[in-house]
């Protein structure tokens, strides 16, 4: 593969000065990094061990490096490295320097967990919370942004979208510390952080670690962290000549501590004598599909003035504008005309900003029998979510399905790990030992509450003593749900109804989420499933389980297979690409995401345009085709004939109204483009600004005259 002018000026950049180059998606950053590398190495005789290439994540510097391999051979490769495996090294030198001490790496989450929910044990039984694990998750993502940032406490907490019930983490953090300290334990976050507050402190320990490398290389640099830029600072010294790559419009881990400041102002000012190179040309989509994207992203203020242009080789990328509907049809028709057209069903990929708007797609793709892998493990499945998977357990019990009658003998460890999540959700605070006997005991004796009583005469410790009234309101429950197998006459939505409500379960997820994102998503699941309930239209509960066995069936086989539908979110999509995208759910207030509980202290125009990046990046996630599933608006319709962008003011976010971004694509206007570039035509539109810019660049004579303009001639 050869090398375009843009990327050939970026390879020869001089070996004295740094560097920072702004690549829109698809444009060959990897490749164009890997030739630098080479001409470092090859060219400039840069010895490979003073040249470190850093990554985001152990996929993409596992990926280069094999391209580097391939391309200089292995003893010529420089390292590559994540963020995290630099912070060790970083570790490494100031251990040998006598500047920190060698404490204990452990790199497992749970242990971390653990070892948080013991230090806040004491918080969290002050503060009514029972469960400390759970509050672990939130407190540790919390400590992570502290982290992160290089904040106190306290100003991490006032700039955060925090659950205010947890403002007694800013005093805890100290705590943690004190105690990680004692215990001598480095987890993953302070692989970063440990070694920048040593060097922070000490300017011999900074010097000790500075100016071991002539040449830094860093990828995704809009997506770093005050942490990581501090650290590669320290690593970088005052020798080094540093290349940082990315794309300010794709800065879409801010709720992690990124920023696009730091690739628009940051390193240009910390760094002098910078030059800034540009990667306009894409070779991942067409002409439509970059015109529709620039007219979004412009609409973002804190950003590089730039716009991406296809180059020649790329493909004729289709954008199709489709109305959305419940049940799922809409997409069903797109990927078996996909199919229909000779296509595999591994080239789809189905983009949500947030898992709950896939639910009706999944069971559309169930009921059609249309393999497809979920990206985001067993909570975001409508099937396997530890939830539905409970409600339709219980529901079971009421069909006489499950428990019927007692165990002759020892119940099997499929039947208890069953009754396990079915008497555990909601929780009920016992251990896992407890709820394994309480489970058995209701197998061997499942008429009335009798085990139940057994269970907590003897089975409960003296710790879980105060459990008890909870277990009988469980085993009320059980009684009154299992008594409803000798009728057998309920409906499905009867059914749920009832248990929704004796299980307290939208309170439940409220109470047992780690945070306010995972209880929205989860409630969001748990009302998709009873919507699902209500479109069937099965009257009788024993009809609906029939058919939920052999959407399982259908799912156990899909999941085997090696051609199936991909289903992720936008975040998890980053870097990928694929012949067909899908974009649903949107709908103002499903993207942009609106949270059901928003902080007072959130800027909205900021968290709207990182919103408007995560739009940006899905949408350029397509090679060949992107779709965009709407709810009908009319207005949407007349606003894309008239060639305008922006939106109307004050869209409602009724999930009835097409998302912003939606009204900001030109999409109309967009689509008239390659027809212009082949022969230039009279086309007028309320807002041909971008559309005109993009001519320009590809040096194309021809313009559409905005209508205003055209009205003035006449």
């Amino acid at each position: 593969m050869g090398l375009s002018a843009e990327q050939q000026s970026i390879v020869l950049h001089s070996v004295e000065q740094h560097a920072k180059v702004l690549a829109v998606a698809g444009s060959g950053k990897s490749h164009t990094m890997v030739e630098r590398a080479a001409y470092l190495v090859e060219a400039k005789r840069v010895d490979p061990n003073h040249i470190i290439v850093v990554m985001f994540n152990r996929t993409a510097m596992e990926e280069f490096e094999g391209r580097l391999i391939k391309r200089l051979g292995k003893r010529n490769t420089p390292d590559s490295v994540t963020f995290h495996q630099m912070g060790g090294q970083c570790l490494k030198w100031l251990v040998s320097g006598g500047f920190v001490e060698n404490w204990k790496f452990e790199p497992e989450p749970t242990r971390a967990q653990y070892f948080c929910a013991d230090v806040i044990g004491p918080a969290c039984r002050k503060y009514g919370y029972k469960y400390p694990r759970i509050v672990a998750d939130a407190f540790l993502g919390f400590i992570d942004r502290v982290k992160s940032d290089l904040a106190t406490p306290q100003e991490v907490w006032d700039a955060g979208d925090w659950d205010s019930h947890y403002e007694w983490f800013v005093g805890m953090y100290p705590v943690f510390e004190q105690a990680r300290a004692k215990k001598k334990l480095r987890f993953f976050s302070d692989l970063i952080y440990d070694p920048v507050v040593a060097m922070a402190q000490s300017p011999e320990a900074a010097a000790h670690v500075a100016n071991r490398f002539r040449h830094i290389i860093i990828d995704e640099f809009q997506d770093i962290c005050e942490a990581q830029y501090v650290m590669m600072r320290y690593v970088a010294g005052d020798k080094a000549k540093v290349m940082v790559v990315g794309d300010d419009d794709q800065t879409i881990y801010t709720w992690r501590g990124a920023k696009p400041s730091y690739i628009l102002r940051g390193f240009e000012e910390d760094f002098e004598d910078c030059l800034t190179y540009r990667l306009t040309r894409t070779w991942r989509y067409g002409h439509v599909l970059s015109c529709a994207a620039n007219y979004v992203i412009t609409h973002n203020t804190d950003r590089a003035d730039k716009l991406c242009i296809s180059s020649d080789s790329t493909p004729a990328t289709k954008l199709m504008l489709q109305w959305e509907d419940v049940d799922g049809k809409a997409l069903i028709k797109v990927v078996e005309a996909w199919l229909g057209a000779g296509r595999q069903l591994d080239e789809i990929a189905i983009l949500v900003r947030t898992y709950s708007r896939s639910y009706g797609s999944q069971f559309a793709m169930l009921e059609r029998g249309i393999p497809f892998r979920l990206e985001g493990g067993d909570n975001v499945s409508v099937l396997d979510n530890p939830w539905v998977s409970a409600l339709l357990s219980w529901m079971e019990v009421a069909d006489g399905r499950f428990a019927k009658r007692p165990y002759a003998g020892e119940p099997d460890g499929g039947s208890v790990f069953k009754m396990r999540k079915l008497l555990g959700t909601p929780p009920l605070g016992i251990s896992y030992e407890g709820m394994k006997d309480l489970s058995t005991k209701v197998l061997l004796e499942p008429d009335g509450i009798g085990a139940f009583n057994a269970f907590v005469a003897s089975g409960l410790t003296a710790q879980e003593g105060h459990l008890s009234a909870r277990v009988y309101k469980r085993a009320k429950v059980w009684r009154e749900v299992r008594a409803l197998s000798h009728e057998r006459t309920h409906s499905p939505m009867d059914m749920i109804s009832l248990l929704l409500e004796r299980l307290e379960v939208y309170e439940s997820i409220q109470s047992f989420s780690r945070n306010a994102d995972d209880a929205e998503e989860q409630m969001r699941l748990v009302e998709a499933f009873v919507r699902y309930i209500q479109s069937t239209n099965f009257t009788r509960l024993s009809e609906f389980l029939n058919h939920i066995d052999d959407l399982r069936s259908f799912s156990e086989r899909a999941k085997r297979s090696t051609v199936a539908v991909h289903v992720t979110s936008v975040h998890k999509s980053k870097g990928l690409e694929w012949p067909c995208v899908m974009m649903i759910g949107l709908h103002e207030g499903g993207f942009p995401h609106k949270p059901r509980k928003q902080s007072a202290g959130v800027n909205e125009a900021e968290r709207i345009e990182d919103e408007r990046r995560l739009f940006y990046v899905a949408m350029t996630r397509a090679r060949e085709q992107l779709c965009l599933f709407s709810p009908p608006d009319a207005e949407l319709h007349t606003w894309l004939r008239a060639g305008r962008t922006g939106s109307p003011d004050n869209l409602p976010a009724d999930g009835k109204t097409a998302s912003r971004f939606l009204y900001e694509t030109n999409l109309m206007l967009a689509d008239t483009l390659p027809a212009m570039i082949d022969q230039p035509r009279q086309i007028k539109a309320a807002n041909p600004e971008v559309y005109n810019a993009y001519l320009a660049e590809l040096g194309v004579k021809g313009r559409a005259r905005s209508i205003t303009e055209a009205a003035a001639a006449n």
